[in-house]
């Protein structure tokens, strides 16, 4: 129990000791010696102050693409000898450094040059302490919140990588007086915590010595070069694979038959679609004239592309109903497109059942029945007298001769006029098939067509996403 009580009297003695050498020393720098923080720490004529500059990153807080702005957490840490701290060690009981406020030391003015924050000279820099060494080493660490313009090439979007630039220097000192260089060759990056969307992929350090048009003397800065990569698997799935996916259903509109009444309406929706794609990403990038992504190209060459399968579409359409108002197919349409390009396409002979509606075979269409006789024969009191259809056929296949020697009987007439109505019949009969053959004739012609579009479609589809994926993974 007394040896406790002896350690903490001892104890306290000590700490008394060591404030009071303290608050000696702190007398001692800044009292004794008339210091000013208003004077640059120049000990020698001629001679300037050299300020070391180093940064740890600890986050990328947020890359504003449309503003072109970029916003980190560092600490930022600097290095420089002022003469007017400098003792012996040995005469303050092995004291060899001081904290001391911020307000208490000359620090140099170093800014951010690119800042696009109100406060330009790094918030929360003077809520901390320095540290003060015997050999007249002065460090000041802080951590503060820093934005930065950056300039952003979304050309490679979303397999785009940023250089965002921080660069820092004496505002008000020029290199003659005070003299800024950098500590390390790259940024720290030990306390990086990961972005969700961004990767570090390099921090280096350089030191540049620019001469502005304002004045003679050069101004040295450091600046860091943090280097972005974007994180693209978000984007792909949910940007780029759908894109992909919704110009490949429009290959379906080749597909899908006229008598659907769909064709068209499924381009459209599919158009429709592709721009609402476009929009999403262009909300997301800057608004410049200078760049344009290969994303935005791509969505632009797959909603051309839509649009040309939807007139190819109306000419499949045209084509397929042309023939019923009696047109003939062309003899040049009928050699370049049915016996050469049907060939080109893998079209088999009458691949045109696939399109036309269910109709009667052509044997059936061209039979006569008694009403179609009636409907063409109208006898005075409108009577048709009953009789063998086989008899009728029979009859009427005779000789004109045959009926000329019976023209004096009662049944010669009758069967002169049936004769009549049957021939009427037969070339009615002929009309109509000629008519269904030209039909099926445009619907074989609007179905091969339709196949060449659909493979000149997919061709094209294929070959520019390729490009356009090609291009946009260059940078990746």
């Amino acid at each position: 129990m007394w040896n406790y009580v002896v350690l903490l009297i001892f104890q306290g003695m000590y700490l008394a000791q060591t404030q009071l050498l303290t608050t000696e020393l702190y007398q001692h720098l800044f009292m004794n010696t008339n210091y000013t923080i208003d004077l640059l720490p120049v000990c020698q004529n001629g001679g300037n102050v050299t300020v070391k500059l180093q940064t740890a990153l600890r986050q990328v807080m947020d890359v504003n693409e449309r503003e072109q702005i970029v916003t980190v957490n560092i600490w930022f840490r600097m290095k420089w000898n002022d003469c007017r701290f400098q003792w012996n060690a040995s005469d303050f009981d092995g004291i060899t450094s001081l904290n001391v406020p911020y307000a208490s030391v000359w620090v140099p003015d170093i800014t951010l040059y690119d800042s696009a924050a109100d406060e330009v000279m790094m918030p929360g820099r003077e809520n901390y302490r320095a540290t003060i060494n015997s050999d007249g080493s002065v460090s000041y660490n802080f951590p503060t919140v820093l934005k930065s313009v950056c300039r952003i090439d979304v050309t490679y979007f979303p397999f785009d990588t940023q250089v965002c630039r921080l660069t820092f220097g004496s505002w008000s000192h020029h290199g003659f007086e005070m003299d800024v260089v950098n500590s390390a060759t790259e940024g720290d990056l030990a306390t990086y915590i990961e972005h969700n969307e961004w990767d570090i992929a390099a921090f280096p350090v350089i030191r540049h010595v620019l001469h502005y048009n304002c004045c003679p003397e050069p101004y040295p800065d450091v600046t860091f070069y943090l280097t972005l990569k974007r994180k693209s698997q978000f984007y792909v799935l949910t940007v780029l694979f759908p894109c992909i996916l919704t110009a490949s259903v429009a290959a379906l509109t080749f597909i899908l038959p006229p008598e659907s009444g769909e064709k068209v309406s499924l381009g459209v929706t599919v158009l429709l679609s592709l721009a609402v794609f476009l929009l999403m990403v262009s909300e997301q990038l800057p608004a410049s004239s200078d760049t344009y992504p290969y994303i935005g190209m791509y969505f632009a060459s797959s909603m051309t592309l839509v649009a040309l399968s939807c007139f190819m579409t109306v000419m499949v359409l045209n084509l397929h109903y042309r023939g019923e108002n009696g047109r003939k197919v062309p003899s040049w349409v009928r050699k370049l497109i049915i016996n050469r390009l049907g060939v080109l396409v893998c079209s088999e002979k009458n691949t045109h059942r696939f399109y036309k509606s269910h109709r009667q075979s052509s044997n059936n269409s061209a039979q006569v029945s008694p009403e179609n006789i009636k409907e063409e024969r109208k006898t005075g009191n409108g009577h048709v007298p009953n009789g063998d259809n086989n008899e009728i056929t029979f009859v009427s296949n005779r000789t004109n001769k045959d009926l000329l020697l019976h023209n004096r009987d009662p049944i010669s007439g009758y069967l002169r006029e049936q004769s009549t109505v049957l021939t009427k019949l037969e070339k009615n009969a002929e009309k109509d098939q000629d008519l269904r053959n030209n039909i099926d004739e445009w619907h074989e012609v609007a179905f091969i067509m339709d196949r060449f579009f659909l493979f000149f479609y997919i061709f094209t589809t294929v070959l520019t996403s390729i490009i356009f994926l090609a291009k946009m993974t260059e940078e990746a």
